[in-house]
């Protein structure tokens, strides 16, 4: 059996087990948004990927460990990759924040049930007291820590405006994001992409950064939303 601490994606069209394991989450992640976890079974899922149960536990321990899998992917392709992406900018806090913007919206564009997956999944299972909320409890934690010392540079920077707790801000972009990422996929065909995400983008910088810098045109031009690319 597979150790799920990296996440792998197939590279090759005969790589049958990370297409197989691949499989597996993804109908999982179907099922979870449309049934949740709780009401989804491994047979469900089985049925689903039309594979035998035996085979899903060839690659996962319990319906808990598929579950780990699902978040680990969540937090090694978007958060840690934007982490990565955003200490790679040259630039002060408001180039990062554009690429933030940037970076969010061609993921969750590409990767849609995914991100939704993982913030339904984190409303239905905090508070419960299950044993993975832990594991989603320090996701959470690195996303907002990371936010938070963006915020926190920016205020030092004179961008961003020095009565925000940036902790506090960094938890609303957050939960500003997931809300509009749900509303995005509930109404997906019905909305404008680009015209959405550029929506996101004014509303964030209006509350965070200074009006002095907003007013004078100081933000960087990459702000330009590009929702089909990085």
């Amino acid at each position: 059996m597979r150790n799920n601490n990296t996440v792998k994606k197939k590279t090759t069209s005969g790589d049958d087990y990370e297409y197989t394991e691949d499989r597996i989450t993804g109908h999982a992640r179907k099922l979870f948004l449309k049934k949740g976890y709780h009401g989804t079974t491994i047979d469900d899922i089985t049925r689903s990927a039309k594979l035998t149960k035996g085979s899903f536990y060839w690659y996962f321990r319990s319906k808990e460990d598929m579950l780990k899998r699902i978040l680990l992917e969540f937090e090694q392709l978007f958060l840690d990759k934007l982490i990565r992406t955003l200490n790679a900018v040259e630039g002060g806090t408001l180039d990062k924040i554009a690429k933030f913007i940037r970076f969010a919206a061609a993921f969750a564009y590409y990767n849609p049930e995914l991100c939704v997956a993982f913030t339904t999944l984190s409303g239905e299972l905090v508070g419960t007291r299950h044993k993975i909320e832990t594991e989603i409890r320090r996701i959470y934690k690195k996303y907002q820590d990371f936010l938070a010392g963006l915020m926190a540079q920016g205020i030092k920077e004179g961008v961003i405006k020095k009565d925000l707790n940036p902790d506090l801000a960094a938890s609303v972009i957050i939960a500003f994001h997931n809300g509009i990422l749900f509303q995005w996929f509930m109404n997906k065909g019905q909305i404008d992409e680009r015209a959405y995400v550029d929506t996101f983008n004014k509303v964030l910088l209006k509350g965070v950064m200074l009006e002095s810098v907003s007013s004078g045109g100081s933000f960087p031009s990459t702000i330009i939303t590009k929702t089909k690319g990085r």
